[in-house]
């Protein structure tokens, strides 16, 4: 044995680069930066594509057949009639996989050719990404990707920081940063220096791990550690930095992210799957029965055959010596002969036919409008053309989070301040919340009767004629008790509308201009739960309403109110909900938002409709104001000014939308240093010295700011509301209570949520803090314990601020595509590289998760032993729900009768005091005292979110009215209830492991929904390679970005969303659409119509290939087994081609059971798909018998009549042709008959191909025989002139009918299926929907609670250390506006303003604990005296109002707080 030299050792154990040296890395043979996702090439096309095309047994059958028909003593057929359909499948496949792959050529060579700066001989040149090889080093500006794996070298931000998006890689918006060695900052842009570095890097070798990188850089004589930190990875952007340099150290496929992008797979459906096992059950029962006729014939051959020899002489080929030998030789040849004459059992049109079906459906996928996307101009493609089918068996979809079910925007939604809450508009007439939506239905209003309301949709109000009718607006109201509109004119009345009212056609111009939609939501407990009538919202004065009196307004004042959603009416709880309107106010035609444009920071694109939150900051109430700056200075926000424009630097997008609304209602954060923060109040500048930052991190889950401004020293904190409210100081229980009540509303509507507290410290306390701190911050011993310990101190005590509630805003439409995919009984699992917070909270806001669960589980062990202990613990819980849960409405009936007891008392001992209202469902308690019944007495809840709405279900569950009148309340079932699972990437590991995957596939299969957080793109690939190999399921995975693409090329079906991330997911996929709305209708309606079609026109076509081809099996007891064909061989030929090809064309392309919008309103029709119910060895079964009576009838029959037939002129018709021609056109007589019976949906084209077929028979008949002088001349003409000729095709064609139609109505009255009860309901003009297509549309679950935390905050630990070392300053420390160092205090000449603003408050924050107290109680009783308080009131004694509002430091009634955990903190 040799020994290795030292490149095969390095290349084995650990990857050796040497900058700037392309001879040392050459003999290591790395790869390049090329990227190659296509298959072939122009050289290996051919060989390679027939190669995979021969895969197929259909083909490679039928080129053995071809070869065998090339022998003349064999066949009795032309090969011609093989080769050439074989040679137009072929040719088509190939065109449309060159097509594909020239489309991943092109998007190769985009990728491949980008420009790159690379050093090159001491200057920076321009060269294509394929061209950078590793140890080059490259150049990366500002918003540009990174072109491979590089280690960071240099950077424009100071301390060698830059700062990356990884959505490409993880799916995170949340900017990161990463950090060069200190000892190459030095290098900075110099390009002398940079080409003169030289140092060597030791590495592992190329992987899939995203987080993880070991090396070690050799330079100077010196060995640097390298992880992960300094490494930028292919695929991610630079953000907020102006340039860095780094060596590249992984090219082309060994960068991390072409490792875990996956391999591309060779995709078959599962009909396709299906169809390869029916052709090897057909290929064996065809040598059996040639086998059969092969022995029958040798032995006809010898015992009767050889008498005829003078008639019938044998080949020249055949011995005729010995009789025995000669009889065994024909049966051989005659075996292979009828393997030719009955190879149309499964002829090559087939797969003509399949091919061009599917390549038809995919233009109709491409044309449909349904699923365009105006904003982008974006249609739906079809980027293959033989998975369509595979849509409508869909059992598991994957879907990433980021980009797919949300849009990546962060909102602003709603907040809470001082226990009142926000951002909800009220409409003064009707008192109900309004929710704002994109679109708005408005039709004219006619001078007829209200019956007379034309029908339609949505859009703009159209240009008006010359005398224009009212304007009305169309409002859901969810509130009713019956299901009715609210009509509201132009001129401010309102009145109920009798009959639900569609929305009016318009114009395409119409439909595209864009309005905001107001619909009615359920109101808020806080409207219904006032024992006196007035809200809660009220009564706190300046937060909930307008702040005007609650007398009907008028004049501006009604103006006023009615723009900013104000609450002009009180409720009465009296079982319906009475109103009190004002008929003099007017009604804008479209929701306006609030106009910030008086603020000169002011963002054009940010939102907010309520305008009592702008009015209270504006007349300076005090609790606002804490609010709003508590969110201008409680962040990590960096502040630049850009061509004259304020724009912010953000961590994460949570941040960002926080600071934005602070910034917009006039709490502008200008600038910060590492110990300053300096904000704009209203037009007037703040200077805070910045003392401690109390970084977040996901332990935490809170963060801190301590600020000094004059004498008053305080700390900002926001968090987790368990986390917050643990720490808040006593004496605030009733605003806790408020405030919880608005956190589960906010949790309700799924909206991620953060508590706002403050806590005022005096300067005596924290210096002792601070010197204790220092302290604890350089022990040596438990360190880290003994930090937290002082943050916990000091993070304690605090007065509640707030709530903000930010809108992770989802695309369009998702909660109710979710919905309605779930109810067709298809399972959803999300993806995602976010955070476990973020996931749930997204779960529950697109209500993949719902309130109703029984529970969530979540899996975030770290070992194998504690994910073990997780998973058993999850599946006892599971048994136990199981066992109590109550069985079927039987168990309902039974506990409906032995239980009489008062449904309220019922709920009272079900649910917590603040849940129970009349509008909600009761929360079962965890198990083992689960209750899945949910009694409801009040006729309100009628449209609530999961329940029952149809008349259909009415009848199963009672009349409601018996509700109204005070009779037994009805019970429903709630479909929702079941389990969830939520797993962790760490935990993942252990859950994909062998010996844990059972128990985790027995767990997830039993939940009605899975979340995976924190998951790199390889495991999500692996998740979805276990469904399809542990469940043997139809898999769809849905995503945006780079991280998605692997685990779109290993599901069955990849769906690529055309996001903000690029179209490296769409290039990677078999379908594109445009947004995550459009997959409902692809596979309810795409993917159903497609299976079922496929599925009916195969049924149909083996049952006329049967019928046609066993004709010969018949006729061959007859004929002495000889291989002699009954029909004529052109007729043979042209059957499948040109006699029943279009009919059944036809069918695979437009038939349809029921129409698009009902496949979209009854989901349960794809469960079909779901079981392979319409296509299977069961159907193929039939389909094959069903075809051999047809073709014993077909022949008998005819035979019987014929067989000593002559006619009445005398000729004698029982001849071999006359018998052939007859039974051929009965045959197409039939075939016309069956799939007259088979088509569903008739169009132009079924029409025209069924009976076009029908004659063109008889017309291309005539043409061969007497035109071209075909052999068959005259035998049909003859036959047709004899009336027994028409009697023979009605009787047998009455008989092969008959049993068809009887069967079909016996289905029909018997056993219907759902599609042929909604096709009888569309008949009779009957419109209802099933209960199982309920769907939880995303207006159902405004106003409701949830008991969960809505706690999400997409933020890292770090930027906090970053901040106040001053590394991520451009400035200078002499130009700090505070001297570094903790602590430090600098006196500072303020603005006399400020200082009349903050002296009360700094007078009250100094005060002590117990003091503070007593005001915090006074403030409360005086909050409570002012519920009938206008705006005018509580600005003019606001001052004292909030006073007491603002303590902080109490030092008894402490709230009890969590021990201290190990938190992994950051030493400041």
């Amino acid at each position: 044995m040799g020994t290795k030299t030292q490149p095969q050792l390095a290349k084995e154990n650990e990857r050796r680069i040497r900058a700037n040296d392309k001879e040392f890395n050459a003999q290591f043979k790395y790869h390049n930066n090329y990227i190659k996702t296509s298959k072939y090439s122009l050289f290996t096309f051919l060989p390679f594509n027939l190669l995979e095309q021969f895969q197929r047994l259909a083909n490679f059958y039928f080129l053995c057949l071809l070869v065998l028909q090339l022998i003349p003593a064999i066949s009795s057929l032309t090969p011609v009639t093989t080769a050439i359909p074989l040679i137009g499948v072929l040719t088509l496949t190939a065109v449309k996989d060159a097509y594909d792959d020239i489309q991943r050529h092109l998007s190769d060579s985009q990728v491949n050719n980008r420009k790159s700066k690379t050093l090159r001989n001491g200057k920076l040149v321009d060269a294509k990404w394929s061209e950078v090889q590793v140890g080059d080093v490259i150049r990366l500006d500002n918003n540009q990707f990174v072109a491979a794996d590089i280690l960071l070298l240099s950077t424009s931000e100071p301390n060698g920081l830059c700062f990356i998006e990884t959505a490409e890689l993880d799916g995170e918006t949340n900017l990161k940063a990463k950090q060069c060695l200190t000892e190459t900052i030095e290098l900075g842009d110099r390009h002398d220096l940079l080409w003169n570095f030289n140092g060597e890097i030791l590495c592992e070798r190329p992987n899939n791990l995203l987080n993880k990188f070991d090396g070690t850089l050799i330079w100077r004589s010196q060995r640097f550690a390298l992880d992960n930190e300094k490494i930028l990875l292919r695929g991610c952007v630079l953000r907020n930095t102006q340039w860095c340099y780094g060596v590249v150290v992984f090219a082309g496929v060994d960068t991390k992210l072409m490792q875990n992008s996956g391999k591309t797979q060779f995709k078959s459906t599962g009909v396709d799957r299906l169809l390869n096992f029916i052709i090897i059950g057909i290929v064996l029962f065809l040598v059996s029965i040639c086998a059969f006729f092969a022995i029958g014939c040798a032995i006809w051959e010898g015992l009767i055959g050889q008498h005829f020899q003078r008639y019938l002489p044998w080949e020249h080929i055949i011995p005729k010596d010995y009789i025995p030998t000669g009889a065994t030789v024909i049966g051989l040849l005659v075996f292979f002969s009828y393997a030719i004459v009955l190879n149309t059992v499964v002829p090559i049109s087939l797969y003509v036919s399949v091919e061009v079906i599917r390549f038809v459906q995919s233009f109709l996928i491409n044309w449909d409008e349904e699923m365009y996307y105006a904003t982008t101009n974006t249609y739906a493609k079809a980027r293959t053309t033989t998975l369509n089918e595979e849509l409508g068996q869909i059992q598991y979809i994957f879907s990433d989070k980021t980009g797919t079910l949300t849009q990546n925007i962060m909102t602003f939604n709603k907040c809470s301040i001082n226990g009142r809450t926000y951002g909800d508009v009220i409409d003064l007439r009707t008192g109900e919340l309004i929710e704002i939506t994109e679109q708005q239905t408005i039709f004219q209003n006619s001078n007829n009767t209200s019956n007379n309301v034309p029908r339609a949709a949505g859009g703009a109000a159209a240009a008006p004629p010359a005398a224009p009718p009212p304007i009305i607006l169309v409002h859901k109201a969810e509130v009713h008790a019956k299901k009715s509109s609210v009509v509201v004119t132009s001129d401010g009345d309102t009145q109920v509308a009798s009959n639900p009212i569609a929305s009016p056609t318009l114009d395409p111009s119409e439909r595209r201009q864009g309005r905001k939609h107001v619909r009615y939501s359920a109101p808020s407990r806080s409207q219904e739960d006032d024992p006196g009538g007035l809200s809660p919202r009220l009564s706190a004065g300046t937060a909930g309403g307008s702040g005007e009196s609650l007398s009907p307004p008028n004049g501006s004042e009604s103006r006023r109110s009615s723009s900013s959603g104000g609450l002009g009416g009180c409720f009465k709880r009296s079982g319906q909900m009475q109103r009190q309107l004002s008929r003099t106010s007017s009604c804008d035609k479209a929701i306006q938002s609030v106009d910030f444009s008086a603020n000169p920071h002011h963002e054009s694109d940010f939102r907010w409709y309520d305008r009592t939150l702008l009015d209270a900051v504006r007349s300076d109430e005090e609790h606002s104001h804490v609010f709003f700056r508590l969110l201008a200075l409680c962040h990590t926000v960096m502040a630049e000014t850009v061509d004259g424009r304020l724009e912010y630097q953000a961590q994460s997008p949570d941040e960002a939308a926080l600071v934005s609304a602070a910034r917009n209602f006039g709490f502008v954060f200008r600038t910060r240093t590492p110990n300053s923060i300096t904000i704009e109040v209203m037009g007037r500048m703040e200077d805070y010295e910045l003392l401690n930052i109390l970084d977040f991190n996901n332990v935490r889950k809170r963060m801190s700011v301590i600020l000094r401004r004059g004498d008053s020293v305080v700390l900002y904190c926001k968090g987790a509301d368990n986390v917050i409210y643990d720490r808040l100081h006593g004496g605030q229980e009733d605003l806790k209570a408020r405030t919880q009540d608005h956190l589960n509303k906010f949790a309700g509507e799924g909206l991620r949520t953060l508590v706002l507290a403050e806590r005022r410290l005096t300067e005596q306390y924290y210096n002792d803090w601070r010197s204790r701190h220092q302290e604890a911050a350089l022990s040596m011993d438990s360190r880290e314990q003994k930090l937290n310990a002082m943050y916990e101190e000091i993070e304690s005590d605090m007065q509640l601020v707030g709530v903000t509630a930010i809108e992770d805003k989802l695309q369009d439409g998702v909660p109710k595509s979710i919905a309605n995919l779930q109810n067709a009984g298809i399972k959803i699992w999300v993806l995602t590289g976010d955070k476990q917070e973020t996931a749930i909270n997204i779960g529950y806001s697109c209500q993949l998760l719902t309130d109703e669960l029984a529970d969530v589980f979540i899996v975030d062990g770290n070992s194998v032993e504690e994910v073990e202990k997780q998973l058993r613990q999850f599946k006892e819980s599971i048994k136990i729900y199981n066992r109590f849960r109550p069985g079927g409405i039987e168990g309902f009936d039974r506990m409906n009768s032995d239980m009489s007891m008062d449904p309220l008392s019922v709920t009272m001992t079900q649910t917590s005091a603040f849940m129970q209202e009349s509008n909600l469902p009761p929360t079962p308690p965890p198990p083992p005292a689960i209750s899945v019944v949910t009694f409801r007495w009040d006729d309100k809840i009628k449209d609530n979110k999961g329940g029952p709405d149809s008349a259909e279900c009415n009848n199963l569950f009672g009349d409601e009215k018996k509700s109204e009148d005070g009779g037994a309340a009805s019970i429903v079932v709630d479909e929702n209830t079941g389990f969830a699972l939520v797993v962790n990437g760490h935990s993942l590991v252990h859950c994909l492991s062998p010996e844990l995957e059972t128990k985790f596939l027995d767990i997830a299969s039993q939940c009605k929904a899975v979340i995976c957080c924190r998951v790199t793109p390889l495991q999500k690939a692996l998740v979805v390679e276990l469904i399809k190999r542990a469940k043997n399921a139809v898999t769809l995975a849905i995503g945006d970005g780079a991280n998605d693409v692997s685990m779109i090329k290993a599901a069955h079906i990849g769906v690529g969303i055309s996001g903000q991330e690029g179209l490296q997911a769409v290039l990677s996929s078999d379908y594109a659409i445009a947004q995550f709305r459009y997959l409902e209708r692809l596979l309810l309606v795409h993917g159903r119509w497609s299976y079922y079609r496929m599925c009916k026109f195969l049924r149909y076509f083996f049952y006329k290939n049967f019928a046609f081809t066993l004709c010969h099996c018949w006729y061959s007891l007859f004929c002495g087994f000889s291989a002699q064909t009954v029909f004529d061989p052109m007729f043979i030929s042209v059957y499948n081609l040109f006699y029943t090809s279009l009919p059944v064309l036809a069918l695979g392309v437009f038939e349809q059971d029921v129409s698009d919008k009902n496949s979209v309103e009854f989901p349960r029709l794809y469960t079909p798909g779901l079981k392979s119910e319409l296509f299977n060895i069961r159907e193929f079964i039939y389909s094959v018998l069903h075809g051999a009576f047809t073709s014993l009838i077909l022949f008998l029959i005819p035979y019987g009549v014929y067989r000593d037939g002559v006619s009445h002129d005398g000729y004698v018709l029982s001849d071999h042709m006359t018998l052939g021609a007859v039974v051929a056109t009965i045959l197409i007589v039939d075939n016309t008959a069956q799939i007259s019976l088979y088509t569903s949906y008739w169009t132009v084209v079924n029409h025209v191909t069924i009976w076009g077929s029908l004659i063109w028979y008889f017309v291309l008949d005539y043409f061969y025989n007497y035109v071209i002088g075909g052999p068959y001349v005259g035998s049909l003409t003859q036959a047709m002139k004899d009336l027994s000729f028409w009697a023979t095709m009605l009787i047998t064609v009455m008989v092969l009918v008959a049993p068809v139609l009887a069967y079909k109505f016996y289905l029909l009255d018997v056993h219907p299926s759902l599609s042929d009860k909604i096709r009888q309901k569309s008949l009779k003009k009957i419109h209802s929907r099933a209960s199982s297509s309920v769907r939880r549309t995303a207006s159902s679950r405004r106003g409701r609670r949830s008991v969960r935390s809505g706690y999400a905050f997409a933020h890292q630990e770090g930027f906090g250390r970053l901040i106040t070392s001053g590394k991520i300053m451009h400035k200078l420390p002499q130009d700090f506006a505070f001297p570094l160092g903790l602590g430090t205090k600098k006196t500072q000449a303020l603005h006399n303003n400020l200082n009349s603003a903050d002296g009360p408050a700094s007078k009250t924050n100094n005060v002590s604990g117990q003091h503070m107290a007593n005001n915090n109680n006074t403030n409360l009783r005086h909050n409570q005296n002012q519920n009938h308080s206008s705006m005018a009131d509580i600005t003019g004694d606001g001052g004292s109002a909030g006073d007491g509002g603002r303590g902080s430091v109490g030092t008894d009634d402490l709230s009890p707080r969590a021990p201290c955990q190990d938190l992994d903190t950051i030493n400041l």
